[in-house]
């Protein structure tokens, strides 16, 4: 058990931060004086977004090779080798590359940590609070016998969604609701590397670690919202930063109030960022599409007019790869809230191009809907 645990932290810790500190590192063209408005180049050095985007690479990496698999029924052991093959030497690139930004960005965090105001010092003793309950108790419905058991099903007979987890018998047809969104073989993959039983890494690892990189986004969100509007999209006095901070430790506050007392319905997106976060449609809930919402409002520049390089839509690609992975409620929902999002930009800078870019962002859903209405 510890070993399995030690091994989830580096796979869901140190994995994921190598991976955005790749992405971060790409260089970025700059605009005469001015920052983009784009994530990557304001918080670059920041440890949160590092994390939160080497999450979307996982996430759209996963999906990417594991869609092939279900089609052409390859084992669970090949697409375990392959991804995370992959994924390591990204890793190690990463590493490699960028080994001089991590005093610039763990002294930022330290720096961070000083700074923290007792809004935000509640908001961490609550998630604590959290992380407790799910550790002491357990929720379970109706869900764990298809989610947890397909994992278990696929890491039982190394396959990926070949056999039905409620019979045991073989698909005839797949199933077109969840066939392409292969988040049970994620859970099965994290099961395979960690030697964790699949209930164990759904219903503690990731619900700990999903809530942790939930309120993650929204601190991010918080920080985006509270820009100082400068056009540098930093703050040069400590006076100001700290104003900042504070603004971002009230909105945290806010928002969990929200989420503790959004228990009126089984189906709200606070309830499922309480106690449901191990299900992919939570994650695509409670952290996906708030990433989305703020890596959207940031690479089209609807709060800060600077346009963004091909590696912030790149990495916008890629997220959309995740949403469609995680739940087939992603296939929609994503490409509905990014469509919202570039016609307000489209609208507010008069340009078409930023609709042609999120169009081709939204190509994992169109081709996730297409392959839908042919497998119905």
């Amino acid at each position: 058990m510890v070993k399995g645990l030690i091994l989830a932290a580096l796979f869901l810790g140190a994995l994921p931060f190598l991976l955005g500190l790749l992405v971060t590192g790409l260089p970025a063209k700059k605009r005469e004086a001015h920052i983009r408005a784009a994530g990557m180049d304001e918080e670059k050095d920041n440890l949160l977004f590092c994390v939160a985007a080497g999450y979307i690479v996982m996430f759209g990496l996963f999906w990417l090779f594991a869609l092939p698999f279900v089609w052409l029924k390859g084992t669970l052991s090949l697409l375990v080798q392959s991804y995370m093959g992959t994924a390591l030497l990204l890793a190690a690139v990463s590493a490699a590359v960028n080994f001089r930004r991590l005093p610039v960005i763990f002294g930022a965090a330290v720096r961070a940590v000083k700074g923290f105001t007792l809004c935000i010092w509640a908001q961490l003793l609550f998630a604590a609070g959290q992380a407790f309950v799910y550790l002491r108790y357990q929720y379970s419905n109706a869900d764990d016998a298809f989610y947890v058991a397909s994992a278990a099903t696929s890491l039982a007979t190394d396959t990926v969604f070949a056999f039905n987890p409620y019979t045991g018998s073989a698909y005839t047809k797949l199933p077109a609701r969840y066939v392409l969104s292969p988040f049970h073989a994620f859970t099965a993959m994290v099961s395979k590397v960690t030697g964790l039983h699949p209930a164990t890494t759904a219903h503690v690892v990731f619900l700990i670690v999903f809530l942790m990189l939930a309120y993650a986004v929204y601190a991010l969100i918080g920080r985006m919202l509270f820009w100082d509007g400068d056009g540098s999209g930093s703050f040069s006095s400590g006076t100001a930063s700290e104003k900042r901070m504070e603004q971002t430790g009230y909105f945290l506050v806010i928002v969990t109030a929200l989420m503790v007392f959004s228990a009126y319905s089984e189906r709200t997106a606070g309830l499922f960022l309480l106690i449901r976060l191990w299900q992919g449609k939570a994650v695509l809930a409670g952290v996906l599409l708030p990433l989305l919402f703020y890596l959207g409002v940031r690479t089209t520049g609807l709060l800060q007019e600077e346009e963004a390089c091909f590696w912030d839509w790149a990495l916008l690609f890629l997220l959309m790869c995740g949403c469609c992975m995680v739940s087939s409620m992603g296939v929609i929902l994503s490409a509905v809230l990014l469509g919202i999002l570039a016609l307000l930009a489209a609208g507010k800078y008069k340009s078409i191009r930023l609709l042609a870019y999120a169009a081709c962002c939204c190509l994992p859903n169109l081709f996730c809907g297409g392959l839908y209405l042919w497998i119905r």
